[in-house]
């Protein structure tokens, strides 16, 4: 029996294409590809420069509460700098940007001007709060009537929204975004000093 030679070429190939339908069809794996991506500098958020005197819209009437019946009312968050993500656990970009939440989360907690609301747009508290529990994420989930205006949030997510101290949202970006990076830390700090 004669045996065909095996090149490093076909070894690549066949790798390849394993990847792909990895990729294609396990939302881990591409959460892991983002994340990747998104250590290397890719997907870094885009920080919007407002001009003075430029009109700006007013933050959604958006009322939350966590899993432990905690109500958080938006409107009566003025005076501090609102930091949303919308996100789902079953949606790889949300899951590829959460350890970057998180991390984000963890440096700036300790600033009383800044509130973090990670809002489940499935609106199963349970199963969220015990999936951020068992990935070791620190911020806290709220759930709710999510019948916001679309220029807030369409649905697509994840949708991040930064709401300023006026209560004026001056960021609004959806799909995946690397938010440990430091210059949107900086940028939360600024705002909250502001």
């Amino acid at each position: 029996m004669k045996f065909k030679k095996i090149t490093l070429s076909q070894v690549f190939k066949v790798l390849l294409v394993l990847f792909t339908a990895a990729v294609l069809f396990s939302a881990r794996v591409k959460s892991w590809v983002m994340m990747g991506l998104m250590a290397l500098g890719f997907y870094n958020p885009h920080i919007p420069q407002i001009k003075p005197g430029e009109k700006l819209q007013s933050a959604p009437t958006l009322v939350v509460q966590t899993v432990d019946g905690k109500v958080l009312d938006l409107q009566q968050q003025k005076g501090k700098v609102v930091f949303i993500n919308f996100w789902a656990t079953w949606c790889p970009p949300c899951l590829a940007e959460l350890p970057s939440i998180n991390d984000l989360y963890l440096k700036v907690k300790d600033n009383p001007n800044i509130v973090f609301l990670s809002i489940d747009a499935d609106n199963n508290l349970p199963k969220s709060s015990l999936f951020l529990k068992n990935k070791g994420y620190l911020f806290p989930v709220y759930s709710g009537n999510l019948t916001l205006p679309p220029a807030f949030y369409s649905g697509s997510i994840p949708t991040t929204l930064v709401i300023d101290k006026k209560g004026d949202v001056v960021f609004n970006h959806v799909d995946r975004a690397n938010y440990a990076d430091e210059k949107f830390e900086q940028y939360l700090i600024s705002l909250s000093n502001q």
